[in-house]
């Protein structure tokens, strides 16, 4: 019975110890790494949307405005 008890208390303190010590890091990381990936992307996504912001009016064509003058010279 006192035999039992500790084989089972044992097993229980290993396996404690293993979800301490091993999974509830992994899981830590592995949000970690999961927030910083989304804020990257965030900081990315506001990064193309500047961008556009900023080449969206040169994209606009340029009007021709009949009636200027150009100043030349004949070439003879």
């Amino acid at each position: 019975m006192i035999l039992k008890f500790i084989i089972w208390s044992i097993v229980l303190t290993l396996i404690v110890r293993f979800v301490f010590r091993f999974l509830f890091p992994v899981m830590t990381m592995t949000k970690v790494a999961q927030q910083k990936m989304a804020q990257m992307q965030q900081q990315m996504e506001e990064m193309q949307r500047r961008q556009q912001a900023a080449a969206q009016p040169s994209a606009q064509p340029k009007k021709n405005i009949d009636g200027d003058y150009i100043d030349y010279e004949e070439v003879k």
